[in-house]
């Protein structure tokens, strides 16, 4: 299976990516991350998963993940969603998804 440049199968640039903070009461602060990726083949599932470790001053780190489809696919680029939730506190402005280069700004919703 064909692989970008960078050794993954789905591309995305930080462009591609929102993170929406909001607040649930008791539960403190909880950023929502959303992107859409450009993956070779159809039936790609990504996931972000916090990076190790997950909190630098003001910003909150994180990985995407990619889960190859199984069988024979065709090969065509395919918009793929990906979407994390995660508890942050008041000081983050910014996430980062490390194993891409990506920094999104966090945005009150």
């Amino acid at each position: 299976m064909s692989e970008y440049g960078n050794g993954f199968a789905c591309e995305a640039g930080a462009d591609d990516f929102t993170a929406t903070a909001h607040r649930g009461g008791k539960d403190g602060r909880r950023v929502t991350v959303k992107g859409t990726c450009a993956c070779r083949t159809p039936g790609y599932r990504l996931k972000l998963i916090l990076a190790s470790p997950p909190f630098f001053p003001n910003e909150l780190h994180l990985e995407l993940t990619e889960e190859p489809p199984t069988g024979t696919v065709t090969q065509v680029i395919t918009p793929t969603d990906v979407e994390g939730e995660f508890d942050i506190g008041d000081e983050v402005e910014r996430v980062v998804i490390v194993n891409r280069d990506i920094t999104v700004l966090v945005k009150e919703g």
